[in-house]
This record gives structure tokens, sequence and C-alpha cells, in this order.
């Protein structure tokens, strides 16, 4: 009898180690939030009360909530529940997330260090602020630890010194902090200068940064320009906002509602925006470009989930050239030798950037070398294409056949410690001319990814 109830026992106790070790295991973690933001709104001081503040978080948390984030929203924290928060936040953010902290309140500059005052805050001297407060420098360790592409700090907090005579600082308002690679820090007012709580709901600052980040379509530097305006303009040029920022990539708070591209039908020998066979040689045949044939692409920013369109559509065939309406040049095969950024800047490669070899055989492998220029800067870069092989695959426009390609390509700029590896994946069709899905991934040596993004064909006009 006592065998068996041993035997029963430890079956249990197995059985309960198993069930813990499954709940436990990585399965069962949450997946990271791809915008995640932490938002404090402390009023509540012993000294100097502020209104406002904790209007400024709810509001804020509400319009981030509103522009996919998910939110941590704390009101008048101490300073244990300021760390403990920051703390939370760090491990939820993940390495493609969005982060964003934002805290409205009290903020003092000490020795040139910034620090937001918990309720709690009793300080008698300015060497008690270092231990009675949250350093702004711990906020962007945080930040950097996450090795995150996009990181935007918020401080709507240089209103005044709540300690009055009892604590005298060498210097008002924060001190001007120099923003890391992929962080946007903004201030309320400049440095060195303090701002208003506001006479309304809300502190004259957030009242119009809520407002600016409603508005669809609108670019990060956008809304703070628009921002600084009304402050500006409204306090009669006493408070300026301020931002340093080092963004390597697009961002935007509300998506511009995409179009819908209509595919209209089709005129006399020109192919319409659905499947169609496939020329002579297969699906991996090399194209053959005229002028007028176009491609529109909804581009899928898998950080945020954003979308935006771009259309390709060739202009004139200059010989060997390929000549786009916007401003690109390429080659008869597909690949750019030249192609037209953001802001009139452009991007040369020398001799193209590789993307299509022929002729195009399941189980192909080459290695070639190339050059880029942009942006005063030269960059040397490897490039592996590697034939997957033939797929079906789906689209927005339908089903079909397309070449698997898998490019990896290893860069390092010239006098700079600056490299990684930039991954493609794509589908080609010969009879589209260009490839109907791609997915784009950049990542730097020390594992930060710079981008991520998934390209769909909607739609296409070809002779």
């Amino acid at each position: 009898m006592k065998t068996a109830l041993g035997a029963t026992f430890l079956a249990l106790a197995a059985l309960a180690a198993a069930n813990a070790a499954f709940a436990q295991s990585p399965a069962s973690t949450p997946p990271k939030p791809a915008r995640l933001a932490l938002v404090i709104g402390n009023g509540a001081y012993k000294d100097a009360a502020l209104p406002n503040p904790v209007n400024d978080a709810a509001d804020m948390a509400k319009a981030l909530e509103a522009s996919g984030f998910t939110v941590m929203k704390r009101e008048n924290a101490t300073l244990k529940e300021m760390h403990l928060a920051l703390r939370e936040f760090g491990d939820r953010l993940g390495r493609q997330s969005t982060g964003l902290v934002y805290f409205a309140g009290h903020g003092l500059q000490v020795r040139g260090r910034n620090y937001l005052l918990p309720v709690d805050a009793d300080i008698a001297r300015e060497d008690e602020v270092a231990f009675s407060a949250l350093d702004v420098a711990a906020v962007m360790e945080k930040l950097d630890s996450a090795k995150n592409p996009v990181n935007i700090v918020i401080l709507d907090a240089c209103r005044n010194n709540p300690f009055g005579s009892r604590l005298t600082t060498q210097s008002k308002g924060l001190a001007p902090i120099d923003a890391p690679p992929g962080t946007l820090i903004a201030f309320a007012t400049a440095p060195g200068s303090t701002a208003a709580d506001g006479t309304g709901r809300n502190g004259l600052y957030t009242h119009y940064l809520v407002k600016e980040i409603a508005k669809p379509g609108a670019a990060i530097e956008e809304v703070f320009k628009a921002v600084r305006a009304g402050v500006r303009a409204d306090s009669k040029n006493l408070q300026v906002p301020w931002e340093s920022t080092s963004l390597e990539t697009p961002f935007l708070f509300r998506q511009k509602p995409v179009e819908k591209v209509a595919v209209a039908a089709p005129p006399a020998a020109v192919a319409s925006s659905a499947p169609r066979a496939a020329p002579r040689g297969g699906v991996g045949a090399p194209p053959l470009f005229h002028k007028g044939d176009s491609w529109t692409y909804r581009i899928v920013n898998l950080l945020d989930q954003s979308e935006r369109q771009t259309v390709q559509k060739i202009a004139d065939i200059r010989g060997d050239e390929v000549h786009y309406t916007n401003g690109n040049v390429g080659d008869l095969t597909g690949n750019y030798t030249r192609i037209h950024r953001s802001g009139g800047r452009i991007e040369t490669y020398s001799p193209t950037n590789y993307f299509y070899m022929f002729p195009m055989k399941a189980g192909g492998d080459s290695e070639v070398k190339m050059v880029q220029e942009f942006n005063k800067k030269t960059t040397n870069v490897a490039v592996r294409l590697r034939i997957v092989g033939e797929e079906e695959i789906d689209t927005p426009i339908g089903k079909m056949r397309a070449m698997h390609i898998e490019r990896e390509s290893r860069w390092a700029e010239r006098d700079s410690k600056a490299a990684g590896t930039r991954s493609w994946s794509y589908w080609y069709n010969s009879a589209v001319k260009r490839f109907v899905r791609a997915e784009d991934r950049n990542v730097t040596a020390d594992g930060k990814v710079l981008f991520h993004e998934r390209w769909e064909l909607v739609a296409y006009e070809v002779k």
C-alpha cells in the first residue's frame, strides 16, 4: 500500500513539475508590443502642487492608445513606484518595439543632470536630489539596453522649483540632452527655461501635443514643429518647446488612411493587376521592360504596423538604362544604380544593387560586391543571392507562381565602425517583371533593428 501511495505521490509531483515547466516555457511568454509607452503624471506634490499633470497623463494615454500604443500609466507616483514602472517598461520593451516615455510634473537640473520629481520628494539640499528623484539618464539607459529602432522621450517637466527658498539650484529648467541613435527627446521648453502649467485642463505644451498627435499622416518631426508654433504663439514667445533628435527611420503617430487602388479594365495589349501565365522561360525568365510599365506596392512597417504606398513607373528606356518617373535609374534586368530618397537625397550603387541575376534557376548561388554612396557616406557591400526555387504565393491580387530569392548584404561604412546585415526575401514573377512580395530587414552588427518592412504588390500594368 505504501509503495502504491509513494508511486502516486511521485507521479503527481512529476506532473506538477511538468506543468510548472510548461507555464515557464518561452511559448507561454506574451509577445512584445509593437508600440509601448510609459506615461507618468505627478501633480500631488506636498510643496507646489500642480493641477494639470494627472489630466495631461490621462489625455496623453488616450492619444497614444488611439495611435496603437500599449500604455502603462502612473498617476502621482512615488520614487519607488517610478523605478518599478521603469523596470517593468524595460522588461516589456522588445527589440523591434517603439518605446515612448512621457512625464508631466516637476523637474530639476542639478550639476548638468536632469531629474524627474516623485510626489514624495523631500529635498532640502542640492546634493539630495540625486537619490530622491528619478535621473533622466536612467530612463535613457533603459531605452538603450533594449536596442530597439525608435525611442521617444517627452518631458513636460520644466515648470518651476517646487521647494522655493529651501532649495536653491544653480540652473533653471532642464539641461540639454544629446539624443542617442534612434531617439527623439522633446522638452516642453528650451533648456534653461520654465514651462507654464496652463490655465485649462492641460498644460500648454501637452494641450498642443495631444492635438497634433491625433492628426493622421504627420511625420513625427512635423508634429513637434506644429506643437512648438502653437505654444510659442500662445505664450507670446515666453515658452518655446525644443527637441533633440537622431532618429534614423521615419515615424508617424497616426497613419494616413491608405487609398484603395482601383484596378481598371486593361486597355488593349496591356496586362491588368491580375495573375497571368508566365512567358516562355518560366517565372524566372528575365523581364522585358516597356515605357509605361508600372507597379504599386503597399509597404507595411513591421515594427509599428504603419503602412504607406509607393508607385514605380517607367518613364523612358535609354539604351541600357531604365528611367523611372520618381527619378530612379536602373538596368534592363530590374537592378537599380540610382535611387531618389526623401528630401531630394540620392543613393547610388556601383555597379548596381544586385537584386536580379539571370539565368534564374533553383539552387543558384552567387556572391558579388558593390559600393553604395548615400548622405556623404560610402559603404562597402558584399551581396549573396540564393535562388530557393519556384513557389506559389498569396498576394493582394491573387495566387501566383514566383521564384523565391534570398538576398543577404553585409555592409560596412568606410571610416566608421557602423556595420550590419540587410536581409531580403522576395518572390519574382517574370509576367509581372518585378517581385510580387518581399520582406526587408536591416540589423546592425550589435543587433539593433534599423527597419523591418513587408512589400506587397497591390496593382500593376505592363505591356
